[in-house]
């Protein structure tokens, strides 16, 4: 399945990089980069490492934490370069999903991107365990999804979206972005392109 561009762009907030900071939350970035191998579009991901202080073996788009005066997209950009070795030349930010919160305490904008050609990734070891790729396609089918319940304090949803594939379990604050991928990405009758 071949997403179409120019949908997603009128599905998604345009891809401004103001900050929608919130009182006693902590800005940062991630970005849900579409991949297309083969002439099917996939979204990429990454495990964080296990011994890692936070998340540690979480599953989740590359992103991270706001620095210094840098804007929404130069900071989920950046991020996505330094965690998966790759260029900001290569990649073309489309849209924007809502803004989320984490329960650890961050206040998260999340971009949607396409990646230029068929890039190789050389991820930053010291973060991350192991990248992946989910074809879009999956994320139509029913069966994969399911919720989990969350009664932490700073949780804004009761019931989570979780969605398995390949033996992996995305769940929480990815979760929840990748349900509202979903929900833009397949809006309508529009459902891609073959």
């Amino acid at each position: 399945m071949k997403l179409d561009d120019g949908f997603l762009r009128t599905s998604l907030d345009r891809p401004t990089g103001e900050w929608r900071t919130e009182a006693g939350l902590r800005d940062s970035a991630v970005l849900a980069a579409i991949v297309t191998r083969a002439g099917d579009d996939r979204l990429l991901f990454n495990r964080r490492r296990d011994d890692l202080p936070f998340h540690g073996g979480q599953i989740c788009f590359p992103g991270g934490a706001r620095e210094g005066n840098e804007d929404a997209v130069d900071c989920a950009v950046r991020e996505t370069c330094e965690e998966m070795g790759l260029r900001a030349e290569s990649i073309d930010v489309i849209g924007r999903l809502p803004d989320r919160v984490s329960i650890a305490g961050f206040k998260v904008a999340a971009f949607v991107a396409r990646l230029v050609g068929e890039p190789a990734f050389a991820p930053r070891a010291e973060e991350v365990a192991e990248v992946f790729e989910i074809p879009c396609a999956a994320l139509l089918e029913e069966a994969r999804w399911g919720h989990t319940e969350t009664s932490h304090p700073l949780a804004r949803f009761r019931r989570v979206p979780c969605f398995t594939y390949d033996g992996r379990r995305v769940w929480g604050l990815t979760g929840i972005l990748l349900r509202d991928f979903a929900a833009a990405a397949f809006r309508g009758t529009a459902r891609g392109t073959s």
